[in-house]
Order: structure tokens, then C-alpha cells, then sequence
């Protein structure tokens, strides 16, 4: 099992991509656009230390060991 950064299972993500390939609802020329995730969003940070503990992982994670990028965009959500 491959986790997304909000938690959804990647497998679970291909499955709508390939799902939205039998769509009959859309027309040609005119895009659909939606968002894939499980409406549950964490931190990235929240999510590492989960994965840091539920694999074992060797070391320590580095949280603010360097300060933040100029612009850099705080939270990705994807709604469901």
C-alpha cells in the first residue's frame, strides 16, 4: 500500500483515474477537472512522523531544520 500526501492510498488514485476513462458525461473540447483525495487532509509533517513510526524508520526527521523557502506554498488540500 502507497500513500498520497493526504493520507489516500495511490492505488485507490489510479483506480478513479481509470475509472474517469469511461466517462461518458464529457464532451470533446471541453475539459472536466476535479480533485482526487480522501477529504481528510494532514500536514506533511503529520504524515511523515506516521510513516516514520509505522515503518521503524532509522534516525530522527528533521522538522525546521531550514527555514522556509521565499513563496513557498503552506498546504496542498484535495477535496473529495
Amino acid at each position: 500500500m502507497t500513500m498520497g500526501e493526504d493520507g489516500m492510498v495511490v492505488e485507490n488514485v489510479a483506480k478513479t483515474f481509470v475509472a474517469a476513462l469511461a466517462r461518458t458525461d464529457l464532451r470533446a473540447g471541453e475539459p472536466g477537472i476535479g480533485n482526487v483525495g480522501t477529504g481528510k487532509p494532514q500536514t506533511l509533517r503529520t504524515f511523515a512522523e506516521f510513516w516514520w513510526k509505522e515503518w521503524n524508520a532509522k534516525g530522527k526527521l528533521k522538522v525546521g531544520v531550514l527555514p522556509y523557502r521565499a513563496n513557498e506554498v503552506m498546504r496542498y488540500v484535495p477535496k473529495l
